[in-house]
């Protein structure tokens, strides 16, 4: 639970337990005081009075506590549970809904937030009453910044409950929908590593197989060089299997098949297939990985076949990739980090700086062109300088001929 700025504590004389006290990292004021052992977890009333004068907070305080009716709410609120009444209902339809679409996984991480940091918080909250709620939601976005958790992740929890009441509103259980604070859903900008970079980066990781002798080194150099040549999702290479792999004849070059890769089960897909550069192809898989397991079953997968646990095998590139890219100075760019997932904005941003059509490398990307423009694409003084001249193509092309008519 968020924690008490103990010297923000006042309490009010001749109103029993009454009090108004502040939060840390909060600038309002709130109210709370006794109501009973079935009110909630602590047995009190309480509320943000979203005031930060002292005095107004006091006034405020005192109304409220006048005119509470603690008789009456512990009627109403004897039979309600928001985990059974609101929440219960709700996952079950949402496990219903992802596990049709074949993606159960998406409604068991939202349940786990719910578990995590809602249940505690709203489990004992009359959902019938909209302050009540509201002040809960104001508890639950202090709490997540204690735990030091970005505006973008709060996000996640915040339109989780806002599903749950919109369910709830539509089905009748509750008559107002609460008010939620403004949240900054902020695409945190995640600069793109250049190509000289990330070849720095896998030279460092064979640099690292030949002093400890680990082979796991050497295969991570091929899977960065694997994230680089195509539009994958860092976690994506590591669920390929080796029956997903395909070779599409080349009627322009039949000596040289296109490697290919079906992806199963994506982010915003159920299948979409993938190409790779072909330098990848010649010199990373046909030289090296191809070599690195020659028995490999059709079920084995293309990365680290003999990990059984993918989640704790992407955890442990994932550090190593952050540990030897700082290691360089190069995880920060312009004060913005650089992880893993940025080698996708290398890739996407490169394509379209060659004057790549947005929609293939959407397409390709297995995203959207509005997400590119909006979440991916950067450009250096270079690209910039080129696409000037070519938008302003004309004065450009009259000022040369301007400069022949002056020389003759």
């Amino acid at each position: 639970m968020p924690k008490i700025d103990n010297t923000s504590i006042k309490r009010i004389k001749n109103c029993d337990s009454l009090r108004v006290f502040k939060y840390v990292n909060s600038n309002n004021y709130y109210v709370s005081f006794y109501v009973s052992k079935d009110f909630s977890s602590n047995f009190m009333y309480e509320k943000s009075l979203k005031v930060k004068d002292y005095k107004v907070a006091i006034k405020l305080a005192k109304d409220i506590y006048r005119t509470f009716d603690k008789e009456s709410f512990q009627k109403k609120n004897s039979a309600i549970s928001f985990d059974k009444d609101i929440a219960q209902p709700f996952f079950k339809s949402r496990l219903k809904k992802y596990t049709a679409k074949n993606k159960p996984e998406y409604a068991i991480k939202e349940q786990n937030r719910y578990e995590n940091y809602i249940k505690p918080i709203f489990l004992n909250v009359d959902y019938r009453n909209a302050d009540y709620l509201e002040n809960a939601i104001d508890d639950l976005v202090l709490e997540l910044r204690e735990k030091k958790l970005k505006d973008t992740t709060i996000s996640k929890y915040i339109n989780l409950l806002s599903l749950m009441f919109q369910k709830s509103f539509k089905s009748r259980k509750i008559d107002v929908l609460p008010d939620f604070p403004p949240m900054k859903r902020i695409n945190e900008e995640r600069p793109m590593y250049y190509p000289k970079e990330i070849k720095r980066i896998v030279n460092a990781f064979i640099d690292e197989y030949k002093r400890t002798e680990d082979s796991f080194y050497d295969e991570v150099a091929d899977y960065i060089n694997f994230c680089r040549s195509s539009p994958v999702r860092p976690t994506e290479p590591l669920k390929i299997r080796r029956f997903q792999i395909k070779f599409l004849n080349d009627t322009d070059n039949p000596t040289e098949p296109i490697l290919s890769f079906n992806l199963y089960k994506t982010k915003t897909k159920d299948r979409h297939i993938i190409t790779v550069h072909p330098e990848f192809q010649r010199l990373i898989y046909n030289e090296r990985m191809m070599k690195r397991y020659p028995n490999a079953t059709a079920e084995d997968y293309l990365f680290f076949p003999k990990e059984k646990n993918r989640d704790k095998l992407y955890e442990r590139i994932r550090k190593n990739f952050t540990r030897i890219s700082r290691e360089l100075k190069l995880y920060y760019f312009n004060n913005k980090e650089r992880p893993m997932y940025s080698i996708r904005h290398t890739f996407i941003t490169n394509r379209v700086n060659k004057d790549i059509p947005m929609q293939i490398v959407a397409d390709t990307s297995n995203t959207s062109s509005e997400v590119i423009k909006t979440n991916y694409l950067e450009y250096d003084d270079t690209t910039i300088l080129n696409r000037h001249k070519k938008l302003f193509a004309d004065f450009y092309t009259k000022s040369k001929v301007k400069k022949l008519k002056v020389q003759s």
